[in-house]
């Protein structure tokens, strides 16, 4: 598994989405950081109004994170699974690790990824404010969690590409538009989407982001048990 979970890790730096997503977070988290450093009144009236001064700085990840989380991670990640499948590697993957860590290893890997691009950004904020917001950084991490194990498992129950890609597109601007919409209205068709999709939890405790990861958590159960009885 651990081989898996490296090469996956490796593989994701190697693609130029994956290049161009890093420089444009990185980006827009200097840009974002510099402008705020430079005018402390604007700081100084968000605390006032009940703000707090690391959501300020980490504004600009948080957005991305939320609205373009789920559309970025399927340009990287659609074919997670199934590109193994299509390509006839999977068979050669079997015979050497279990479907189960061949599944994990991939996810490890892929949030591996994620993480490293988030540590980025928020390492850039770190040189301009000299703090590190970990609050913003665990919910950061806890969203793309859940996004990475709702990725696998849609790569692991479609098995072309072209369809995931697809649906890749689709789910990446419906989901945050349901998502969003869900956390601030009690429409009874929003419902669903309100308790299965990690927006809501994240204006609550810290002990709320534990129910994404659990969501999350079943997400990967589910691929890995679709996985054991899928024929390769």
């Amino acid at each position: 598994m651990i081989h898996i979970l490296t090469r996956e890790f490796l593989d994701s730096f190697k693609s130029v989405r994956s290049i161009l997503i890093i420089l444009f977070i990185t980006f827009v988290s200097y840009q974002s950081a510099t402008f705020i450093d430079s005018n402390p009144g604007l700081i100084q009236e968000i605390v006032k109004i009940g703000g707090e001064e690391g959501t300020v700085y980490t504004a600009a990840i948080a957005l991305i994170v939320l609205i373009l989380g789920f559309l970025f991670v399927f340009a990287t990640s659609h074919d997670l699974i199934n590109k193994e499948i299509e390509l006839k590697t999977m068979r050669l993957l079997v015979t050497k690790t279990s479907r189960m860590q061949i599944v994990v290893g991939k996810f490890l890997g892929t949030l591996l990824f994620w993480l490293a691009t988030i540590t980025i950004s928020f390492a850039v904020i770190f040189i301009i404010s000299g703090s590190w917001f970990l609050k913003d950084y665990f919910h950061s991490f806890v969203f793309l969690f859940y996004i990475v194990s709702f990725v696998v498992l849609v790569s692991t129950i479609f098995t072309k590409s072209k369809l995931t890609m697809f649906l890749g597109i689709l789910f990446g601007i419906a989901l945050p538009i349901l998502g969003l919409a869900s956390a601030v209205s009690n429409k009874w068709y929003l419902v669903p989407f309100k308790y299965f999709l990690p927006y809501r939890y994240l204006e609550g405790s810290n002990g709320l982001m534990l129910i994404p990861i659990a969501i999350g958590l079943i997400y990967l159960l589910i691929a890995v048990f679709i996985m054991q009885r899928k024929d390769l």
